[in-house]
């Protein structure tokens, strides 16, 4: 269902599997809202900063 063999699940810690579970649910919701002005330049400034 979120991509992950039982292996890759059974090495994450539980933080790390509930962020999982949280994006795929936010990824697949019916709700549709756009990215803020504030999450657009945080993103932008972190493609700048991995050149």
């Amino acid at each position: 269902m979120l991509g992950f063999t039982p292996q890759q699940v059974n090495v994450m810690s539980m933080w790390q599997f509930m962020a999982a579970v949280e994006g795929y649910v936010k990824a697949n919701s019916g709700e549709d809202t756009k990215m803020s002005d504030r999450e657009a330049d945080d993103l932008f400034e972190w493609l700048k900063s991995k050149e």
